[in-house]
């Protein structure tokens, strides 16, 4: 495939009625977080975010990046419950750390970070919403394809250094810096 060709990526994770209810459910994502976390062999998310240096961050980056080689690993439907655990795993590091929101973002116009060519959810669109002044969002599909095309490195590194600089000295959640951060997206 050329460097000019898109990857259309059709894999759908099956959601039933009360389709938003049922994936944004706390006990159903942190069952997800879970299951990653269990292959990493990792206890539990820890209450401040790993240093991008850690031997946890490497470890949960090297099962994250054996899981999903490449982008096409996610078109594979055996891989979409694997993908849901990555979606849910990966944006917990935002809501933990970084006070971002689960966002249904099915009829929301489109924002910062759209995936237009990956389509992960059948009924349902994902996203995390920062608490800038226009709430900039991510999609779950922007998020799998970041992490897969770079690493899951560079997301423990953003959100790590982020937290630092938000909670230093007790310092103002994220969604109370949005002055700050105008017209900046969370992560490009």
């Amino acid at each position: 495939m050329g460097n000019d060709e898109q990857l259309g990526l059709d894999l759908v994770v099956d959601v039933k009625p009360n389709a938003w209810a049922t994936w944004v459910e706390p006990q159903r994502r942190a069952a997800q977080v879970r299951k990653l976390l269990n292959r990493a062999e990792l206890p539990a998310l820890p209450s401040e975010p790993w240093d991008f240096e850690s031997d946890e961050a490497i470890q949960i980056n090297d099962v994250i990046a054996e899981l999903f080689p490449d982008i096409e690993a996610v078109t594979l439907s055996e891989n979409a419950d694997l993908v849901d655990q990555l979606v849910c795993f990966s944006g917990e590091w935002f809501i933990r750390y970084l006070d971002a929101r689960w966002c249904d973002l099915t009829d929301m116009p489109s924002g910062y970070n759209d995936c237009k060519d990956i389509s992960i959810y059948d009924g349902i669109k994902p996203g995390v919403a920062f608490k800038f002044a226009d709430w900039k969002t991510c999609t779950a599909e922007f998020l799998v394809k970041f992490v897969i095309e770079h690493e899951f490195l560079d997301i423990v590194e953003l959100v790590s250094v982020g937290f630092w600089r938000l909670h230093k000295d007790g310092g103002p959640l994220f969604s109370e810096l949005s002055e700050s951060f105008p017209d900046h997206p969370p992560f490009v």
